[in-house]
């Protein structure tokens, strides 16, 4: 039986002629906005460092938001490349710094006279800086033609830019050996260890007569307070994160920033989510050590050794492509990707590094895994693809291993399912009694059968979509218990995420007849 129809704004008592017309919005599809927010230095001069607020990156260029130079401008650029028109902002971490804070410098020392004509190549940061040389000229000269190279930057994505560093021949130096120092332009602990080498691409050749001494970048002192940095997000969306920061009292600020109780963003009564990506240095006995020390469903840390970029375009380039992939905010139409496994896909301008015995092999990768470390692979023409992304979730609270927010699809799954679920449930009952029946079929009524029914429905466009699984069961095994006294109902949602196809094991047995095997 029909019950009465029901009206928001309609009166239900008039003796005019009227013919009244209520225009109401049914239940919404799902849809939404899936972000990435890059946490990054700005130079001083900068709009956003002016600003220090949140600030969306849309297509402005880089450098002119974050300062050509800065660490900020990388950041967004190789993100920009993964994620080329998903919602990112970016936020400065500066403000955040602390007192005193250093820079970190290098030097070349350049020495000798060159013997013959040719070309000295160095890379900062990855990027190559060529400076032709000239028989009989000295170390000053050749140190004055790299300070010269090095001011006019390097072009990525069609896009000029400069290093983190600033270079400068050294006051005091001889024609016999020229010191050229490399300062930071940003104070901080962050460009420690930016990477300055020789040979990447390896039709390098040196120049006879000049030496070239490296220095690395080192004695950078400050570390920013992220919790101060987190704070300035307010209530705003969050998904994806990312930052150089990885110390472990930076990963500990960020485990109770995302956390699932408490005032964390994943916690019941906030509701916000959010994952963090970062990176690690360090060969494979540091990466697997530090791995042990973390637990944290809500962290990715992408293992990097000898890597020739710096570890801030790393982490926004695979939080980018992350962003791209797991975009929360698609259709039902496109979502089987955020189930997707992220193998072979390429992180653009990344180089592998120098050594080939830095990159780590099939059970290195394995241990790495198992030790809550991403890992990466070199394709056949000499870039870097993801291989596993996995977070750094290893044991269950009573300390025993558990896989099940081992990967990022199963976050990514996880977050889809329950913002879809909130849609379909809030959509379709955004204002209802609850009772345990409705037998005059009144539109405004909510029975434990109509939220079982509605949760059903939303279940299976999950698993018509390709992201969840065992659907009988998720129907048998559901729970919808109504708490009159408290207004309330409680929801058992037991959903499987979609399992991804990584490993392909193969029996292939070979023989001279299969007519007398008997298989």
């Amino acid at each position: 039986m029909q019950g009465p129809v029901s009206f928001e704004n309609t009166p239900s008592d008039v003796l005019v002629p009227a013919y009244m017309v209520e225009f109401n919005a049914g239940p919404p599809s799902y849809s939404g906005t899936s972000r990435q927010v890059i946490l990054g230095r700005a130079l001083p001069t900068s709009l956003v460092a002016l600003r220090g607020v949140l600030t969306n990156v849309g297509s402005q260029s880089p450098a002119g938001l974050c300062g050509l130079g800065s660490m900020g401008a990388e950041q967004i650029l190789y993100a920009r490349q993964q994620n080329p028109i998903g919602e990112i902002l970016f936020l400065d971490t500066t403000s955040a710094l602390g007192a005193n804070p250093q820079a970190a410098t290098g030097t070349l020392t350049f020495a000798g006279t060159a013997t013959s004509s040719g070309t000295v190549t160095r890379y900062l940061g990855g990027e190559r800086y060529d400076v032709n040389v000239a028989t009989g000229d000295t170390a000053d000269v050749v140190a004055a033609a790299f300070v010269a190279r090095f001011a006019q930057g390097y072009t990525k994505f069609n896009t000029r830019m400069l290093a983190p560093v600033t270079a400068a021949v050294k006051a005091g130096g001889s024609a016999a050996s020229t010191d050229v120092t490399l300062t930071a332009r940003h104070a901080g602990s962050e460009t420690n260890g930016w990477r300055i080498e020789a040979g990447l691409d390896g039709d390098e050749s040196e120049v006879p007569g000049i030496t070239v001494t490296i220095v690395p970048m080192a004695n950078g002192v400050g570390e920013v307070d992220l919790a101060a940095v987190l704070a300035k997000l307010g209530t705003q969306n969050a998904d994806w994160l990312c930052g150089p920061y990885n110390t472990a009292a930076q990963l500990n600020v960020v485990r109770d920033f995302l956390s699932d109780g408490g005032s964390g963003r994943s916690s019941p009564l906030v509701g916000l989510l959010g994952h963090y990506t970062t990176h690690k240095e360090g060969n494979l006995n540091d990466l697997t050590a530090f791995g042990q020390t973390r637990n944290d469903r809500h962290v990715t840390i992408a293992g990097l050794y000898q890597w020739p970029q710096a570890s801030w375009c790393i982490s926004a380039s695979l939080c980018g492509e992350i962003a791209f992939l797991k975009n929360l905010g698609r259709s039902l139409a496109t979502a089987i990707e955020i189930a997707r496994p992220m193998q072979t896909r390429v992180l653009r301008g990344l180089r592998p590094p120098k050594d080939p015995n830095a990159l780590f092999g099939m059970a290195d990768r394995d241990s790495l895994y198992r030790n809550g470390i991403s890992g990466f692979v070199q394709t056949a023409d000499g870039q870097m693809a993801c291989d596993r992304i996995v977070t750094t979730y290893r044991v269950n609270p009573a300390g025993l291993s558990d896989r099940t927010w081992l990967d990022i699809e199963d976050i990514a799954i996880a977050a889809y399912a329950a913002r879809y679920f909130r849609t379909k449930l809030l959509g379709t009952y955004p204002r209802c009694t609850l009772a345990e029946d409705n037998p005059a079929g009144i539109q405004g009524v909510a029975t434990p059968q109509d939220l079982e029914d509605t949760s059903v429905h939303a279940a299976t466009d999950l698993y018509r979509a390709g992201l969840i699984r065992q659907l009988n069961l998720f129907i048998v095994n559901i729970r919808i218990f109504c708490d009159y006294e408290n207004d309330r109902a409680n929801f058992f949602l037991p959903i499987t995420a979609a399992a991804q196809l990584r490993v392909f094991a193969v029996n292939q047995t070979s023989y001279l007849d299969q007519s007398d095997q008997g298989i």
